[in-house]
């Protein structure tokens, strides 16, 4: 029994220290736990401090993606306009290429419509100075026509005046007979004399163009100047030559210098019409 006793109260001895070493133990795991505890909470608040950081930083960058996003948004749509763009240039060069290309070859057509019409040019200058030659020769046929004519009533104007002066000088020998004694039985020629040539009233050129064979006096009533006359130009008592009076009016008098006339007169000099 006795043995029993002291084997119970052992066992309560080392019961009661291993109590107390698991007390003391408990004890210092427990503080242990608080440091522990403590230490966690304030890894948990740096962490939560961190985490809000992280979480405003996101924020921040999730505004950014989104302006940039919208940046991005902007530039490709610039982008798109810059290619419709370009792509409108580019229809445009190529129209304009067209154009050129088109325009170049009615430039082409051109030069060789202005070749041809050149040559044709030339051709007709050539066929209007040969023409103009036979217009020539054909004037001066007329010309000298006219002139023959000219030349036959000039003839006949001297022979007229040729005629006068022969009447004149028998009627001088005959006032001269008659003076010394007439002849018994002579009859005095009672026939008209040839009329002589009229010299009219002085005029004055108003212009003259001897390259166009044309003249143009100032016409009075008096010159008795009529359309269609041919007259003969008297200047200190020299015939100048023959003009034939195209156009008359109340101041002027047109004419044409006849063939075989070289008028050397100028505007403003004075002549004599003889009929």
């Amino acid at each position: 029994m006795k043995s029993l006793s002291i084997i119970l109260r052992i066992v309560a001895i080392v019961a009661a220290a291993a109590a107390v070493a698991l007390f003391f133990m408990s004890k210092g795991k427990l503080a242990e736990k608080q440091t522990a505890l403590q230490n966690a909470q304030a890894a948990t608040q740096a962490v939560q401090a961190e985490l809000e950081t992280a979480n405003s930083q996101i924020t921040s960058v999730q505004s950014q993606l989104a302006t940039e996003r919208k940046s991005l948004a902007d530039t490709k749509g610039k982008l798109e306009s810059i290619r419709s763009e370009m792509y409108t240039a580019k229809q445009e060069v190529t129209r304009t290429q067209q154009q050129l290309k088109e325009t170049k070859s009615v430039i082409d057509k051109l030069e060789d419509d202005a070749t041809r019409l050149r040559a044709e040019l030339v051709k007709t200058e050539e066929s209007l100075a040969q023409a103009s030659k036979e217009a020539e020769l054909a004037q001066l046929n007329e010309r000298i026509e006219e002139l023959a004519k000219a030349n036959d009533t000039l003839k006949q104007d001297l022979m007229a005046a040729e005629s006068l002066a022969r009447s004149t000088s028998s009627r001088k020998d005959s006032s001269t007979a008659a003076s010394g004694g007439q002849k018994a039985g002579f009859t005095p020629n009672m026939a008209p004399a040839a009329q002589p040539a009229s010299i009219g009233a002085a005029t004055t050129v108003a212009s003259i163009s001897t390259e166009n064979g044309i003249i143009v006096l100032n016409s009075t009533p008096d010159l008795g100047l009529s359309t269609g006359a041919e007259v003969t130009l008297i200047q200190d008592l020299t015939a100048l030559g023959k003009i034939k009076i195209t156009q008359v009016t109340n101041s002027l008098a047109v004419a044409n210098i006849l063939p075989g006339t070289k008028l050397k007169l100028n505007a403003g000099d004075t002549v004599k019409i003889l009929h």
